[in-house]
């Protein structure tokens, strides 16, 4: 026994090269964390690219809302000067009051949050 352990002095310490067991994981763990940065970036760039529609269809709408409120103006006006005959008058009045209401109803859902048709 003595013989052997002076046999295994004499050849020196040996490195072994053995595979690194965690060389796999650590590359499945890189790309999953990758991927999951890379969802949360699109998922960032998808809420904001919502918000920014959002705000631009309210800003159409209160756009719009002003452009009917001065064609209605325009029409008490043509009235009041006799430039439109009164059933011209009534028709056209009723329906910038029917587009108001229809805007002012999709105004009111964008303020609101809900969706068109929920209560």
């Amino acid at each position: 026994m003595t013989l052997l352990l002076l046999f295994a002095q004499d050849e020196g310490a040996r490195t072994a090269d053995v595979p690194n067991a965690m060389g796999v994981h650590t590359w499945f763990i890189i790309i999953a964390v990758g991927a999951f940065l890379l969802w949360c970036i699109s998922y960032s760039l998808q809420l904001h690219k919502e918000a920014l529609a959002r705000k631009k269809g309210r800003e159409d709408l209160v756009r719009r809302k002003q452009e009917i409120i001065d064609k209605i103006a325009d029409l008490e006006t043509q009235k009041d000067t006799g430039a439109i005959a009164d059933k011209k008058y009534k028709q056209d009045l009723k329906d910038l009051k029917f587009q108001l209401s229809k805007v002012l109803e999709k105004l009111s859902t964008k303020r609101d949050g809900a969706k068109p048709g929920q209560a």
